[in-house]
């Protein structure tokens, strides 16, 4: 004998059963005649799950199809490159911010995985010993983002500029994001000032006192006045040079002292 099963749209079958127990799992249940039977095809309702991106450029979605009723789902979104994904929406609300959506089929879905576009932000320093920059990275389209601009020692910070045309001069600059974005901090040379005395003051002359680019090469002199000799140049009553022409870099503002015995 063989008894057979047909499922209607929107149900699938489950299996025979015969006073509550399950005696196949086949529609098509053959078996031999041997008593009186009784037995009950079940079903199972079935929903269908409907799954698609927005933008459709914006990634590849799967997990779509058609399932039995408390069947565990799991539907899945993948950003494709220049995007990230945002949510999962069902009629327009939001049911999950998990790129990995899992839950219970309980009744026909259609669900929009969302993605967003993302752009590049690239920042560097000029001169590029003038200072460091952060705030480098992808964001999401409409994205708040800040960069930032910090000044090594001699050099302050001056603007960002983004094609040769400032943008900004606040060493912090916050901005909503509509592009990718290529920034540069610029910075310039704080001027260094030296000033330079002689110990005592009728051992003789100094020259060379003013205000220098930073970085410049500049030279301090001493000359002894008569009956007095040249000795050395001090910084805070450290020798610095026994040279009556003492030549340095300038980096920071300096205070000499030419002694003469």
């Amino acid at each position: 004998m063989t008894v057979s099963a047909t499922a209607k749209s929107g149900y699938v079958f489950t299996n025979w059963t015969e006073s509550g127990s399950v005696v196949s799992t086949s529609a098509s249940y053959t078996f031999t005649v041997t008593a009186n039977r009784t037995l009950v095809a079940n079903f199972t309702q079935t929903y269908t799950i409907s799954v698609s991106a927005s933008p459709s450029t914006g990634g590849t979605v799967s997990g779509g199809g058609t399932y039995a009723s408390g069947s565990s789902i799991t539907v899945s979104a993948t950003a494709n490159s220049g995007y990230v994904f945002t949510n999962w929406t069902q009629s327009g609300s939001v049911v999950s911010t998990s790129a990995s959506y899992t839950f219970t089929a309980t009744a026909n879905r259609t669900l929009v995985a969302n993605f967003t576009q993302t752009y590049t932000i690239t920042t560097s320093a000029s001169p590029g010993a003038g200072g460091t920059t952060s705030g480098d990275g992808t964001y999401a389209k409409g994205s708040s983002v800040t960069v930032s601009a910090t000044a090594n020692g001699g050099y302050t910070f001056t603007n960002w500029t983004e094609n040769g045309t400032i943008v900004s001069h606040l060493a912090s600059y916050a901005f909503t994001l509509k592009g990718n974005r290529t920034l540069v901090a610029n910075f310039t040379t704080n001027p260094v000032t030296l000033t330079t005395s002689a110990s005592p003051g009728a051992g003789g002359t100094t020259s060379g006192d003013g205000t220098y680019a930073s970085g410049a090469s500049v030279t301090a002199r001493s000359t002894p006045a008569s009956g007095y000799t040249f000795t050395n140049w001090t910084e805070n009553g450290s020798i610095v040079s026994h040279l009556a022409s003492y030549t340095f870099t300038a980096t920071a503002n300096r205070t000499l002292v030419a002694n003469f015995n």
